[in-house]
């Protein structure tokens, strides 16, 4: 069997063709997803759940920086959930308190599950023509039975029964097309396990496991709290900020008449009294002159 005539034939060159170009892009999209991957896990390596509540500016321009990224985070940031604070003063020490909004709750929490919004599809799938990869097996494997049943039909066409030795001389050219015929489906089958198999190892080596890495960070970063608990949470403080306005408004009389009367007697008593003593001496100083039976301009006239 001449293999070099066998790789010229129209049919071969046609399943080899598109077993290499199927092959090149798909390598191609992989090697550039993985890299879109590296770049997003060593921009959210930093980040940690003790450091997300100061540094979320930050790490979301990470994440809404990455192609990969980018429209997950805007559809899953809606789910989080802040904790605040909220401050009141103490009516017996007069310093101000704050309590949390959620004992339960700590830094930043999600009210949904991260991998529903960071995963293969979100992450992989919707940033190349998955499509075309998964064509190309089937339409490989496809190839096989046509180039064959195709070739099968030109060889039969090629026997001449007009004579003994003309049906001899045909018989040369339609083995060798037959051998082609056979040989399509071999190569069209042997290229579909192929490319079968380098897409699966290369998908499950280097995409599946900076993926999960992703998703590991994320999840490791925002805890999940139902929203049913937040808003028994939420409910819970609101009553306790309630009760403690009530309570502020009830004293607050009290502690108006309070403020005025300390005001009263660290600032209007003491100023009062240097007004009083200064009027005491200035009245001591005017019945002294009147007494010396001095004039206004101290006896100069």
């Amino acid at each position: 069997m001449d293999l070099m005539h066998l790789l010229k034939d129209p049919p071969i060159q046609i399943i080899l063709t598109v077993f290499t170009s199927s092959l090149v892009y798909t390598i191609r999209s992989y090697s550039m997803l993985g890299k879109e991957l590296k770049k997003l896990n060593t921009d959210i390596q930093p980040f940690e759940k003790g450091n997300i509540s100061y540094k979320f500016e930050e790490f979301k321009h990470a994440m809404s920086n990455s192609r990969l990224a980018a429209k997950p985070w805007e559809d899953f940031k809606n789910t989080l959930v802040f904790s605040e604070n909220i401050a009141y003063q103490d009516s017996e020490t007069e310093e101000l308190d704050y309590d949390s909004v959620s004992d339960s709750m700590s830094d930043i929490q999600t009210t949904a599950d991260a991998l529903d919004y960071f995963n293969e599809d979100t992450l992989a799938y919707a940033h190349y023509n998955k499509h075309i990869i998964a064509l190309a097996p089937t339409l490989l494997t496809g190839f096989g039975p046509l180039f064959t049943f195709i070739m099968i039909g030109t060889a039969f066409g090629m026997l001449d029964f007009s004579s003994t030795q003309a049906l001899t001389k045909s018989i040369a050219g339609f083995v060798g097309t037959m051998q082609v015929a056979a040989m399509c489906s071999v190569f069209a089958v042997a290229s579909a396990l192929i490319f079968m198999s380098v897409d699966k190892f290369w998908f499950s080596k280097s995409i599946l496991p900076a993926v999960a890495k992703v998703q590991g960070k994320i999840t490791d970063l925002f805890s999940t709290i139902s929203s049913e608990k937040f808003l028994i949470d939420l409910l819970k403080t609101t009553k306790t900020q309630s009760h403690e306005n009530s309570n502020v408004l009830k004293n607050l009389p009290a502690t108006f008449a309070g403020s005025v009367k300390k005001d009263l007697t660290n600032i209007v008593v003491p100023y009062l009294d240097s007004m009083i003593f200064g009027i005491n001496n200035l009245n001591k100083t005017m019945e002294k002159t009147a007494s010396s039976g001095d004039d206004d301009l101290g006896g100069l006239f």
